[in-house]
């Protein structure tokens, strides 16, 4: 299980033999619904679509270079590795721990931004959430 931890200076991203450090995550998803029409012109129900996850890290360029040095370590192509679960924890100070889990993460697009002027470098991955975001503890479908 890889492991994210929020704090309010970072975010890890635990693999085994490497830490990997996002300056963001963002995840949403979503069902798709659909009114059901019959006689008249009010709806009568609805059916249910395909449910859907997907999120985005945003890394320095040095920690996206380490991450690509630990592709280059364990020979896995970029868009090849997997992450199995990436729990996202957070609280309140003196409240109780939520906690997210993001299921069967895959690496879709990168997106390497520069501007002249800028202080850092910074690379935007978007991610597929293949087996769906349990919302502290609740399922999503």
């Amino acid at each position: 299980m890889f492991i994210l931890s929020l704090t309010l200076t970072d975010i890890d991203i635990k693999f085994p033999g490497f830490v990997m450090v996002a300056q963001e995550i963002s995840y949403d998803d979503e069902q798709e619904k659909e009114e059901s029409y019959g006689k008249g012109n009010r709806p009568r129900g609805y059916g249910t679509g395909n449910y859907k996850a997907s999120g985005k890290l945003s890394l320095l360029r040095d920690d996206y270079d380490d991450l690509l040095a630990y592709c280059k370590a364990k020979s896995i192509a970029f868009y090849g590795l997997e992450i199995p679960s990436i729990v996202v924890s957070y609280a309140n100070q003196g409240g109780r721990t939520i906690i997210d889990e993001l299921k069967q993460v895959h690496f879709t697009k990168r997106s390497n931004k520069a501007a002249q002027g800028d202080k850092t470098l910074t690379v935007d991955i978007d991610l597929l959430i293949v087996g769906g975001i349990v919302s502290d503890g609740v399922e999503p479908v």
